[in-house]
């Protein structure tokens, strides 16, 4: 499995310690989860959390556990 890595600069104002790589991290897969680039699976499995611990997390960013779209229950189906 591939991995990547990415950089992102921020201004100082922003750059702050409630900006922590493990938040950033969690938002990031968060929404690509949300936008149906993840299955709950691989998330689970980037973030190393259990799908329960994964849906209790969705809510911090604005996101539904049970707002799954066709392409990702499908995706989960054949994970």
């Amino acid at each position: 499995r591939l991995k990547m890595n990415i950089s992102l600069e921020l201004p100082d104002t922003i750059a702050s310690e409630a900006l922590d790589q493990t938040y950033l991290k969690e938002t990031l897969i968060s929404t690509l989860y949300h936008l149906g680039k993840l299955s709950e699976k691989e998330a689970c499995d980037i973030l190393g959390l259990t799908r329960r611990a994964f849906e209790d997390l969705l809510p911090q960013f604005g996101f539904s556990p049970l707002s799954d779209s066709q392409e990702s229950i499908n995706i989960e189906l054949k994970a």
